[in-house]
């Protein structure tokens, strides 16, 4: 166990500079210049242009930029916005609104997805599985804006059930609605792929030998069918959490929630090279570690798995 942990804690490193420097790589590329944009309208002034260019090392060649963010980083000095505020406080600012939107919405999907799923499994062909499977496909194939749109008017605005938009500092009841919209897609999926597992691994062979033996239906479907059945659900609300932790562009922007996302929007339309490649390292980190703690958990859930 102890040189699985390591080899995949190595395994992370190239990952991580991997994706900062296709992402920095992405930000460098894109059209316009930054510092002309901060003078708007106005007149640029050439020396004012050139220090700026030079106090955020945009004279410098690409390379050169990206090794000093990764020597910077390394302290978790992530330098300044061009508005003068280090980097690091906005996104202390942004992260814990997201955080908790997140785990609300981690919560959601876990809990139905996984209830539904498995009434739907152990349920198959019944009239109330036709019904999640289809309440499932529907969720699936409607755009998550759309989602949004009709949650806030129907829930929002017709019934006065939940705010509409959270705001600066919004509440368990403000994010309420945002985590619902943002969990629906991957509640569906889970819903799916619980109900797929589950009726596979009833007809198992191990299944009617437990059967056989004398054990109870129930002691059955718990100790062997959901154990098994869970190891697809929980891959995949590992990788889940990760990108929740990221914020979600258009939930945040429909709700106005100031977090991750809607910094990160923010951040490209005005050229924030540090900000963007900030936040994607940070979001990689914290990808990385919760696909790390699911590999753990999979030797937990299944006694057959083993790391050598």
């Amino acid at each position: 166990m102890g040189k699985y942990l390591l080899r995949r804690i190595l395994q992370m490193i190239p990952v991580v500079l991997g994706t900062t420097l296709l992402v920095y790589a992405l930000v460098f590329a894109l059209p316009g210049d930054p510092v002309k944009a901060m003078f708007g309208d106005k007149p640029i002034n050439q020396a004012v242009a050139a220090q700026i260019r030079a106090e955020y090392n945009l004279d410098k060649p690409f390379i050169i930029q990206y090794l000093l963010f990764l020597k910077n980083a390394l302290t978790l000095n992530f330098g300044n916005t061009f508005a003068g505020q280090p980097v690091i406080d906005e996104i202390a600012r942004a992260f814990p609104v997201t955080i908790k939107l997140g785990l609300m919405a981690f919560v959601f999907e876990a809990l139905f997805g996984v209830v539904f799923g498995i009434i739907s499994g152990l349920k198959k062909g019944k009239w109330y599985d036709a019904v999640i499977l289809i309440v499932s496909l529907l969720l699936i194939s409607v755009p998550t804006f759309v989602t949004g749109f009709l949650m806030q008017y129907f829930i929002g605005v017709k019934w006065h059930l939940l705010p509409v938009t959270a705001g600066n500092d919004p509440g368990f009841l403000d994010l309420l609605m945002p985590a619902m919209v943002l969990g629906s897609v991957s509640m569906a999926y889970i819903i799916r792929l619980s109900r797929s597992e589950i009726s596979s691994n009833i007809s198992e062979d191990y299944v009617r030998t437990a059967r056989a033996k004398g054990m109870t239906n129930r002691s059955v479907i718990v100790r062997h069918v959901l154990r098994n059945s869970m190891i697809p659900v929980i891959t995949y609300l590992g990788q889940d959490l990760g990108a929740l932790m990221g914020g979600a562009m258009i939930s945040e922007t429909i709700f106005n929630i100031h977090g991750i996302g809607f910094l990160t929007y923010q951040s490209i339309l005005k050229g924030e090279s540090n900000m963007v490649v900030s936040i994607v390292t940070l979001l990689t980190l914290i990808f990385v570690v919760c696909n790390l703690v699911v590999d753990m958990l999979y030797a937990v859930l299944d006694p057959r798995i083993r790391y050598a």
